[in-house]
């Protein structure tokens, strides 16, 4: 793990070596994931009550800082639970594959496909909404490369059928995103939602 970021520039060697590795999920929330989840709170918390997002010439907009530290923990932690979540419907998924994965090489698989997601969150402490934009497309498609390069890895199958598999992870991403943006809005209504400065 002390190489983690060669998923980004090398993902099959990389992928070869975590496999290796067999790290338990535990083992890769502690060694990885608490500590890159940690990104876009942190960074978006800074960009929102310090920067602000502007539109324009507008004046920016921005946040409490009570308002946004509430926001930014529950992101933190929305983050933690769902990649497990993510992890055991795609350990589900699995086995009409044929694959004998276990939920840890489904974890593993998830979360350094995430990799590139947080760390371009680091613009968020700077908004800018066309360069965010285009850089999140960037980090999109490095996340959907080391993605379909890990599937068949990880998961033990062939590429032919990873590529099918890869597909299937991407579907539910949408399906559990969308999720989320509901219960965004059911926490917003309820009075968790974002508390403006102006």
């Amino acid at each position: 793990m002390k190489n983690r970021f060669n998923v980004l520039y090398n993902p099959a060697k990389a992928w070869e070596q975590l496999k290796e590795e067999n790290f338990s999920v535990k083992q890769a929330y502690i060694r990885m994931v608490i500590w890159m989840a940690l990104l876009p709170p942190v960074f978006a918390f800074i960009g929102a009550v310090y920067s602000g997002w502007r539109i324009g010439y507008e004046e920016p907009v921005k946040l409490t800082w009570q308002s946004a530290l509430v926001i930014s923990i529950a992101a933190y932690l929305a983050i933690l639970v769902g990649l497990y979540i993510f992890a055991r419907l795609v350990h589900w998924m699995a086995q009409t594959y044929d694959s004998n994965a276990t939920v840890s090489d489904a974890f593993v698989l998830v979360a350094y496909s995430c990799m590139p997601l947080f760390l371009i969150s680091i613009t968020s402490a700077y908004p800018l909404l066309w360069l965010n934009t285009l850089l999140t497309l960037v980090a999109v498609a490095l996340a959907l490369r080391i993605l379909f390069a890990g599937t068949p890895i990880m998961m033990g199958i062939d590429k032919d059928r990873g590529i099918l598999f890869t597909n299937s992870i991407l579907t539910v991403a949408l399906v559990l995103t969308v999720a989320v943006l509901a219960i965004s809005v059911i926490f917003w209504a309820n009075g968790m939602g974002p508390v403006f400065t102006r």
